[in-house]
């Protein structure tokens, strides 16, 4: 090996704990000698040989999975090969069991955490990814990081008005062993719906100065440096919107040892955006939970694919009373469906309808959703509406599906799987 790289890597005694093993891997990230970086796979051959017989192989995967995410972050994801590849490598073992460790590492996301849901710890993938606790929309009245932060339960969340509102992104270092500085935030919004491909959205910008991207600001409201358990918010962004429709809210965080996270330099497709999405720990996505304006209502959903693609809508009443009167259905004649009008028998009804639509399509998931006295919804009443990607067993992302739904049952009788593409809620607003 060069000289100058053996002295340029690590000068630590032995690496006897986990704490050090961190404090050795980030070191090798940030070291900055020009005009040769530290790859992850000098820094696996010069630290293991210098950890403590207690530590394992997994221990240290588990650690590079979160200081060299870079490394292993492909434009829809994290990619367990390409680190199971770097650990053969380095360390000379079976690529077999590299992989299990590369798996294993990644099943926890160890980077800042936003949360998708009010139940996320980290744990990926996460499949309900369009309730974020840390989206947070304040309509005209301005939060503060330290409300943002010492109330960290708290939704605060108004429903999007006409006009300027002040939206914000909280985050946390939940699982990684150092210091977080200089993290950044993007928000965006897009028409409420389904599969919305980030073509599709409308970048915000900051309070402060119209910048793209925002600050990550601790509770005094001065820069957040987020050590392991720290948590912070961004500074406000502004959610500027003309009319009265549905909404979904976006944000992404990027910091030193995460700087890939940029929803729109991804390759567009239904499975690159279901994997960005759901294996990204560092976004967040609110689906607004809307009340009804009227009795008919739309969304929008996208086919992200150059091929036709078929997918399946299914409604789910909550609460809706019996003697209510309920359609999904498309117009369009390129991609027609229609359930008919349902009446409800029970409050827990379920409706649903596929289709197979175009390439590239983007289009309209219409509702009729009536009360029993024809009016809208009463307010105690909601649906959730999900979109479903079904992915035959001759489907080139038919493997892949299988393992991300952990769906093994439906490979010997070559069953389709469904792959969920978002959520949406709409609650009612009668009587």
């Amino acid at each position: 090996m060069n000289d100058f790289l053996k002295e340029s890597a690590i000068g630590l005694n032995e690496i006897q704990n986990v704490d050090q093993l961190w404090q050795a891997v980030i070191k090798c990230r940030l070291h900055d000698n020009p005009p040769i970086p530290i790859s992850d796979v000098l820094a696996m051959e010069q630290i293991y040989d210098q950890m403590s017989a207690s530590l394992t192989a997994q221990d240290m995967a588990n650690v590079f999975a979160g200081v060299y995410i870079d490394s292993y972050w492909q434009d829809d994801g994290q990619h367990p090969e390409v680190m199971a590849n770097h650990l053969t490598e380095a360390l000379g073992i079976r690529y077999e069991t590299s992989l299990n460790y590369a798996r294993n590492a990644m099943r926890q996301w160890r980077g800042i955490l936003c949360r998708k849901n009010k139940y996320d710890t980290g744990t990926l993938p996460e499949a309900v990814y369009t309730d974020s606790l840390d989206i947070v929309c304040n309509q005209d009245v301005p939060l503060t990081s330290q409300q943002l932060i010492s109330q960290w339960e708290s939704e605060f969340y108004k429903i999007p008005k006409v006009g300027k509102n002040y939206i914000y992104t909280r985050c946390q270092n939940r699982a990684f062993n150092g210091k977080i500085s200089h993290a950044k935030v993007q928000m965006f919004y897009a028409d409420g719906g389904f599969n919305q491909p980030p073509s599709s959205w409308v970048q915000c910008r900051t309070v402060d100065g119209g910048k793209q991207q925002g600050e990550v600001l601790n509770e005094r409201g001065g820069l957040a440096l987020l050590n392991m358990g720290d948590k912070g918010a961004s500074e406000g962004f502004i959610l500027d919107l003309r009319t009265p429709q549905h909404v979904c809210i976006v944000s992404t965080v990027s910091y030193p040892f995460f700087s890939k996270n940029n929803p729109l330099t991804y390759t567009t497709g239904n499975w690159n955006s279901a994997q960005w999405i759901q294996y990204n720990g560092a976004m967040a996505w609110r689906n607004v939970d809307p009340q009804l304006k009227s009795e008919d209502e739309s969304l929008v959903f996208h086919n992200q694919d150059a091929t036709p693609e078929q997918f399946s809508f299914v409604l789910k009443c909550r609460r809706v009373p019996p003697g209510s009167k309920l359609r999904m259905y498309s117009e369009d004649p390129a991609a027609a469906f229609d359930s008919g009008l349902v009446n409800v028998v029970n409050n827990f009804q379920e409706l649903h309808v596929s289709t197979i639509v175009p390439p590239h399509y983007a289009g309209h998931l219409k509702l009729h959703l009536e009360g029993p006295d024809g009016k809208l919804l009463p307010s105690d009443a909601a649906v959730d509406i999900s979109m479903l990607w079904c992915v035959p067993h001759s489907h080139p992302h038919y493997l892949k599906a299988v393992t991300l739904l952990g769906a093994v049952h439906a490979v010997p009788a070559l069953q389709s799987v469904h792959m969920p593409l978002g959520n949406f809620t709409l609650l009612g607003a009668g009587e």
